[in-house]
């Protein structure tokens, strides 16, 4: 099994020390706008030896302002600009300040004003007007103090950016939990996950989600996990992972690891392309989502993402609780075998048909039974007889309309409820389609060997003031159609 993504786990999991040391190798950019030369020349051998929380300096240079304008667009995560006021024009650094701040947006950026001509822009004025940080006068600007203001600038850069990052990390928790507590299908949720997962990673929504298959297994080592998991949703790239074990044999077996640790330990693993998230439903299943991303992970992200992970975890929990109601409910008005309606739901759903055709007078109520069924459960035995029970249910809710009440009565019996039929030919017709399409049908049994199957039909339209008496007269004309030779509809 090959993935699209390509597989380069140096280990299966980061500590927070291995994150944070991945970002401090990110340099701090600094980018100098000056029409001298010797400036940057000067700048470069003062600051290229500075490193300040491990991070080196990169320089970035620039001649003009218009040149300058034009990195700041195309460039990011610039921290400070070391800008010069007159250059093509006297006020050239001072229109830069304005359009890095009302034009590119850029709040972050630390701008540090230099001038070697304080008169043509005076410092108070400037530092009033302009949305500047620091204002030096290049004779006044020594090695220590660009040092200084360097530092200092960096700094705030890093505080400001924090600040940013944590506002937008909780504004997409809010918004995220928002819209997952309001999913309540575990289908729908768990595509949630991974949508809302990778919106908070700002990566494309990529992975796999997998879900614990038996709590009350103990589990003493990660090598116990892989038939307790079972993958229920995964995005295009990972759609070969829906008939994976998540074993060594295929292709993901490192990414496996990565999820077993996950769910062996109940806590998040990271490593350089993968973020594995343990979602803990209280005494529910255990879920695991994993992300494709190779985004870094800092540790303002991992702070957030506890936070993050903790609201997903009560969503979760919300969520299974909704499905096993759904399912409670289900199962106490389906037919298990047939998955059609069964017979107390059918009792719930006439009665409103029946008060409904009291007005109207449009309603025939039917009893389908299999004919020769005992002979099938003699000859092939009972789960041929199940089989057979499965295809006509199967057929039933195929050819019905979306207004007819279906249901299994009881053991090879069906009935139907069918409003809004104008005439005793209309409920014929409707019926007896049925009766052919089933006869010329053909049911695959075990062996490869096909049967053919037919059924009899009683209809009655005649209004009755209860459901049970309309299907009592149903039942009194199927027993008429079997002795009439099977195989036919009698209406009345």
């Amino acid at each position: 099994m090959i993935e699209k993504k390509p597989l380069n786990l140096k280990s299966q999991t980061l500590d927070l020390s291995t994150v944070v040391k991945t970002s401090l190798s990110t340099p701090w950019r600094i980018l100098v706008v000056d029409d001298d030369e010797d400036v940057h020349s000067v700048t470069r051998l003062i600051l290229t030896k500075i490193t300040f929380k491990n991070r080196p300096v990169e320089l970035l240079s620039a001649y003009s302002a218009l040149e300058a304008q034009e990195i700041l667009s195309r460039e990011k995560n610039i921290a400070v600009i070391l800008l010069d006021v007159v250059m093509e024009t006297d006020d050239a650094g001072l229109r830069l300040v304005k359009i890095i701040r009302d034009e590119l947006k850029n709040h972050e950026i630390r701008i540090i004003l230099r001038t070697g001509q304080p008169g043509q822009a005076p410092e108070e004025r400037v530092v009033v007007d302009y949305d500047i940080n620091d204002y030096k006068a290049k004779n006044e600007l020594t090695s220590q103090k660009l040092f200084t203001a360097i530092i200092s600038a960096c700094r705030a850069y890093e505080t400001i950016m924090s600040l940013n990052k944590t506002h937008r990390g909780l504004e997409k928790i809010l918004h995220s939990s928002d819209s997952l507590f309001k999913i309540q299908s575990m289908h729908e949720f768990a595509s949630g996950i991974l949508a809302q997962l990778s919106s908070f990673l700002d990566c494309q929504p990529q992975g796999i989600i997998c879900i614990e298959k038996n709590t009350e297994v103990e589990v003493e080592s990660i090598s116990c996990l892989p038939d307790n998991l079972k993958v229920i949703a995964v995005t295009e790239e990972f759609e070969c992972c829906l008939r994976c074990n998540l074993d060594h044999s295929c292709g993901h077996g490192e990414i496996a690891t990565m999820i077993k640790k996950a769910l062996y330990e109940r806590k998040n693993q990271f490593n350089e392309k993968y973020s594995a998230f343990y979602l803990d439903a209280n005494d529910n299943k255990a879920t695991i989502a994993l992300v494709y991303s190779e985004r870094e992970i800092d540790k303002h992200d991992l702070d957030l993402l506890e936070v993050f992970t903790s609201k997903i975890s009560i969503a979760l929990a919300n969520a299974i609780h909704y499905q096993k109601m759904v399912t409670f409910e289900k199962a106490a008005v389906t037919d298990f075998l047939t998955n059609l309606n069964n017979r107390r739901q059918l009792l719930r759903l006439g009665l409103p048909m029946l008060a409904l055709a009291n007005r109207n007078n449009r309603l025939a109520v039917a009893m389908v039974d299999i004919d020769f069924f005992k002979q099938i459960n003699d000859k092939y035995g009972h789960d041929v007889g199940d089989v057979v029970l499965k295809h006509v249910g199967k057929m039933l809710s195929e050819r019905f309309r979306s207004c007819d009440v279906v249901a299994r009565y009881g053991g090879e019996e069906f009935c139907i409820l069918a409003p809004s039929l104008n005439s005793t030919l209309l409920a014929f017709e409707l019926f007896d389609n049925f009766r052919i399409s089933l006869a010329n049908s053909d049911v695959q049994i075990p062996n490869d060997e096909i049967i053919k199957i037919t059924v009899s039909i009683g209809v009655t339209t005649d209004l009755c003031p209860n459901l049970d008496d309309m299907i009592t007269a149903a039942d009194y004309l199927l027993y008429k159609a079997k002795n009439s030779g099977r195989n036919c509809v009698i209406v009345k």
